[in-house]
């Protein structure tokens, strides 16, 4: 029940946007100081995976069909003053392989407020369900690609003065129940601040963070603390670096954590045909090293984006892991890219679990000792926007097995390829 009275205040929002729209036949309108915009979004996907096992004898090949669409409406006074309220439904389909955990029906996906420059100073204030995202979403981060991203009841107030912006934030992620109404989650909460520094769009950007990450039942169960620095600046020969270094303490399940992150990438344009850009690119996380040895060495990268940010077929995320990846982007004609990359993993640790992008161990080393080397992503992504509301895009990408798999049991190459469909008015 509690679903459908959500569903029927977003509905009622949106149709007053809507009737104002249509008024002028705009996707937006003014009436007093107020401005109404509404917007609709239906994005469709189908994969075909192969051997994401590594196992060629395993009956679990397949394809997905994920589905989501969106409905939002916004309402703003002036610039200082803005409600928005969303909702989503997300389907998956499958045949012959398990459905991945991104379906939910209809639910609330944003509802909040926004009070900017309160009462002259330099302090804007957005409370409610939201989606956030911090950096290059390496931690915090909301997903385009996901059917079922991060989302937050979440408090945040922002002071931003001349170049200098920081956000003190205290909330919870939001839990997913695919048949009742997603609730905040007590045992997952977020809080801390994340300040930086840019003096204009092109000067160097400095940034820091302090986000703990707890479970207000317990905070011996989950008190995981990041403290972490980021900078990105252009160096002579138009080569844009980008350096980010987390470092977490506290305690998971009772266990004292230290561990420790590492990311740097340096991009670079060049003029020519296809007007090219280069990114090479390298990602450490720590895990643990050694099992039962009453400290844990595994980073968490706490509530990350979960595509395309160590290789297309999402095998890895920031945990546990080593990388080294070279990518590239062309614009062979207009409203076309094309992006070739190939990423090399490695585990940190053989003793602990190589994980995916949603976490989940793909393999563990049950006994003995193993090589580091996990293996070779080699990819190609081709995007096309049809119109500035409907965009396309297609990729496939191969991934060849490495030392760590053969010295771990099944070890053969895997195969991904997608195409998607995205329309949004």
């Amino acid at each position: 029940m509690r679903r459908y009275r959500i569903a029927g205040v977003l509905a009622c929002f949106a149709l007053c946007c809507g009737a104002a729209a249509a008024e002028g036949g705009l996707a937006s309108r003014e009436i007093g100081r107020w401005k109404l915009e509404l917007g609709v979004e239906d994005r469709l996907r189908v994969e075909q995976r192969r051997d994401f096992d590594f196992n060629d004898d395993a009956s679990d090949n397949g394809a997905l069909v994920l589905q989501r669409a969106r409905l939002n409406a916004r309402a703003s006074l002036e610039k200082k003053y803005e409600v928005v309220v969303d909702g989503a439904d997300s389907r998956v389909y499958s045949a012959h392989i398990r459905r991945t955990a991104q379906e939910d029906a209809f639910d609330l996906r944003q509802a909040y407020v926004r009070a900017a420059g309160i009462a002259g100073s330099p302090f804007d204030l957005r409370a409610g369900r939201q989606e956030i995202k911090y950096g290059k979403g390496r931690l915090i981060s909301g997903s385009a690609w996901a059917n079922r991203g991060n989302h937050f009841d979440i408090a945040i107030l922002r002071y931003k003065k001349e170049g200098l912006y920081a956000d003190l934030m205290y909330g919870t992620r939001v839990r997913y129940f695919d048949h009742s109404f997603n609730e905040w989650n007590r045992h997952d909460t977020l809080n801390g601040v994340y300040a930086g520094y840019q003096k204009e769009k092109t000067s160097p950007l400095f940034e820091a963070y302090f986000l703990s990450n707890q479970d207000l039942g317990s905070v011996r169960t989950l008190n995981r603390h990041t403290a972490g620095a980021r900078m990105q600046t252009e160096v002579p020969g138009g080569v844009v670096c980008d350096l980010e270094v987390p470092y977490q303490f506290g305690k998971s399940a009772g266990v004292p954590v230290s561990a420790y992150a590492l990311h740097f990438d340096a991009t670079r344009a060049f003029a020519g045909p296809w007007t090219p850009s280069l990114t090479a690119s390298y990602n450490l996380a720590t895990g643990d090293r050694k099992a039962g040895n009453r400290m844990n060495n595994t980073f968490i990268p706490l509530f990350q984006a979960t595509h395309e940010t160590y290789g297309i077929m999402d095998l890895f995320r920031w945990q546990n892991m080593r990388e080294a990846a070279l990518e590239a982007a062309l614009t062979p004609a207009k409203n076309w890219k094309l992006i070739p990359a190939t990423n090399f993993f490695w585990l940190d640790s053989y003793r602990d679990s190589w994980y995916d992008s949603t976490a989940a161990r793909l393999r563990t080393m049950a006994a003995g000792k193993a090589r580091h080397y996990a293996g070779q992503e080699l990819s190609l992504t081709l995007k096309y926007d049809l119109s500035s509301a409907l965009k396309l895009d297609a990729g496939y990408a191969h991934f060849f097995a490495g030392d760590f798999l053969k010295d771990s049991g099944a070890h053969d190459d895997a195969d991904w390829v997608y195409f998607q469909t995205n329309l949004k008015i």
